[in-house]
């Protein structure tokens, strides 16, 4: 499956990218996200499990260390379940707490 798979939950429009994966098990994507007051905002999402196959490829590519560590994006949100609607829920979880003013990336 190729494209954005977009959800809406209140007052949040998620936009994902889904490169060759399903909505209900991607684990590593980038997405869009744009609340109700019209601000839109950047977030990467990857599972632990997907950080763990990274860290697994680096130690056999010889990269960050041989797997001795991961960097990441600013936007960065670490997620314990796959999926888009896993994705959304941390936004939206993010967004009434305040949280993705610190977490996510502000687009200007």
């Amino acid at each position: 499956m190729r494209g954005v798979h977009t959800m809406i939950a209140e007052g949040v429009v998620l936009e994902v990218e889904l490169g060759g994966d399903a909505p209900g098990s991607v684990e590593n994507a980038d997405a869009w996200v744009t609340l109700a007051d019209g601000t839109r905002w950047t977030a990467t999402f990857l599972t632990y499990a997907e950080i763990g196959w990274i860290m697994g490829w680096h130690r056999r590519s010889g990269e960050n260390l041989s797997g001795g560590h991961v960097t990441c994006p600013p936007d960065l949100v670490v997620l314990a379940e796959p999926g888009v609607r896993a994705m959304l829920d941390a936004v939206v979880d993010l967004v009434a707490t305040g949280g993705h003013e610190s977490v996510l990336h502000r687009i200007p």
